[in-house]
């Protein structure tokens, strides 16, 4: 039973755009490279088909059944949980390939210069199951929000952005270890003492590999290898984006030889710093907050005007453990920026790139935002960490894969909507004259307002009635010099504009 054939009027308004996402993200080739298999029954598109839109019918796949729109389904509830578990199939890649598939139709609408600042993200989020008691997998994980520790796994997941469209290439669930010493001393009992445990499995197979990457595996591993299977999968960046937590010299020395930058926030603890001098050689080594106060003591001498007063300063500095030689540490540009909650406190943004400006570096951070916004949306509305409450470790890793699937079919809809480059050579010419518009509309209005300047002085008594014809004369030759000085390019736009500015430059300018 398929579910394209099976619906009603009231639902095709909601069925077709799904299935024009399909198609053009050849969302068959995905599933098929995923390695997903089914012997009996509807066939596995189907199954993935309905699993992806019971999202958008309702809060949860058993809701989703027992609704008036139940029969959109290909298969009942109970089949459709045992499809989620099986561990024939690969959801990670599966989300991987979506994300793919979405990436290299955006990525044909970006210049070449947008090409170049495509960025990889990083981070986690705690996903609760507070009344879990027989869940797999299920430990004691600490939630720095609430500043304790609650029952249920850290979502990992990694991102690739543009600046402008977000896409989540998949997702890891990972659990503490509770059997080590520090765990013990803080928690009386596991989380889950009778959870399941499955046994047994092929160790070549998914379901083998997605539980060792969740109790054996740390973070930073994960992290490696997977901007390594992301960049043979295709997808290209500059640089990767991380948060304080993920922040430390052995990971920035492990991502540098794959040909990325590292971006990111840095802890104010006791980690330090070896400063350079004008010549580059190391001279001091000092934590975050002793080089502030330096920097603030040699700022205060120096008048240099800042363009951007949220900055405060920048430095360059190697990065090396005590005992590790200079030679072996890297380099980093650090730049302090005031904490905006905070005047009197600063955060400190570093960077492997040392060519970046200062202002470049903060706007490049700022893209790490998305991925915070992404785990926003994926638990109010996209169904991740509440969709499924199995004790089944590959049902719950499935459906936080399947929720990263729903935020890059709904991201590459709406960047294929809302992007005017999306529609081909007519939309180049359209962007190019949304451009110009603009532009002459704003030059019209600013010499408009210069050649009112005079009246309003004299209105407000600062000029003379007699002194005004001097001033628009004055004005006047201004406007001509500023017009002479300009580059071929901007001459030649403005001219296309004669017409409406022959009241403000004289003809023969023009």
């Amino acid at each position: 039973m398929s579910i394209l054939q099976n619906y009603s009027e009231k639902s095709q308004s909601f069925l077709n755009p799904l299935c024009k996402l399909f198609k053009k993200l050849q969302l068959k080739r995905c599933i098929a490279r995923a390695g997903f298999k089914k012997k009996r029954g509807p066939s596995v598109n189907d199954m993935i088909i309905g699993a992806i839109s019971s999202g958008f019918i309702a809060e949860n796949l058993h809701v989703a059944s027992n609704s008036s729109a139940g029969n959109l389904l290909p298969a009942c509830e109970s089949s459709m949980y045992r499809f989620m578990e099986g561990t024939n199939g690969n959801w990670e890649q599966l989300s991987l390939n979506i994300a793919h598939e979405s990436y290299k139709n955006i990525d044909t609408l970006n210049s070449n210069r947008e090409k170049s600042r495509y960025c990889f993200v990083f981070d986690d989020s705690v996903l609760e199951y507070p009344k879990a008691k027989k869940m797999e997998l299920c430990t004691w994980t600490f939630d720095h929000n609430e500043g304790c520790s609650v029952r249920g796994y850290s979502c990992l997941q990694m991102g690739w952005t543009d600046g402008e469209s977000y896409l989540p290439l998949g997702a890891k669930l990972l659990a503490s270890d509770e059997d080590s010493e520090s765990f013990k001393k803080t928690h009386k009992q596991k989380a889950c003492p009778e959870a399941i445990r499955k046994t047994g499995l092929d160790k070549r197979t998914h379901a083998s590999q997605i539980r060792t990457e969740a109790q054996e595996r740390s973070k930073p591993d994960l992290v490696i290898s997977w901007i390594k299977q992301a960049m043979k999968n295709g997808f290209k960046a500059s640089y990767v984006l991380f948060d304080s937590w993920f922040n430390y010299e052995s990971l920035l020395k492990n991502i540098t030889p794959l040909g990325l930058k590292v971006i990111g926030m840095l802890k104010q603890d006791h980690r330090k710093y070896y400063l350079l001098n004008n010549r580059g050689h190391a001279t001091e080594y000092r934590t975050l907050q002793s080089i502030a106060e330096k920097m603030k003591v040699n700022s205060s001498k120096r008048k240099a005007k800042k363009i951007n007063n949220a900055i405060l300063f920048s430095v360059t500095v190697v990065a090396a453990t005590a005992n590790e030689n200079v030679s072996e540490g890297i380099k980093l540009k650090l730049v302090f920026v005031r904490n905006r909650n905070n005047p009197d406190e600063f955060v400190v943004i570093s960077s492997t790139d040392l060519t970046l400006t200062d202002e470049q570096i903060v706007k490049y951070y700022s893209r790490r935002w998305k991925i915070e916004v992404n785990f926003e949306n994926q638990k109010q509305y996209l169904g991740l960490g509440s969709e499924s409450i199995s004790v089944k470790f590959d049902n719950l890793a499935a459906f936080a894969n399947l929720s990263c699937v729903r935020a890059s079919l709904l991201e590459f809809k709406r960047r294929i909507e809302s992007d005017v480059r999306a529609i081909g050579a007519l939309g180049k010419c359209i962007s190019e004259q949304i451009r110009e518009m603009p532009i002459a509309q704003s030059i019209l209005i600013l010499l408009a307002s210069i050649k009112a300047l005079p009246e309003i002085l004299a209105k407000k008594k600062i000029i003379t009635g007699d002194q005004v014809k001097a001033v628009r004369r004055e004005i006047s030759s201004l406007i001509r010099n500023w017009f002479s000085g300009l580059t071929c390019y901007v001459t030649e736009f403005i001219s296309r504009w004669k017409k409406d500015l022959k009241d403000f430059i004289p003809a023969k300018t023009l």
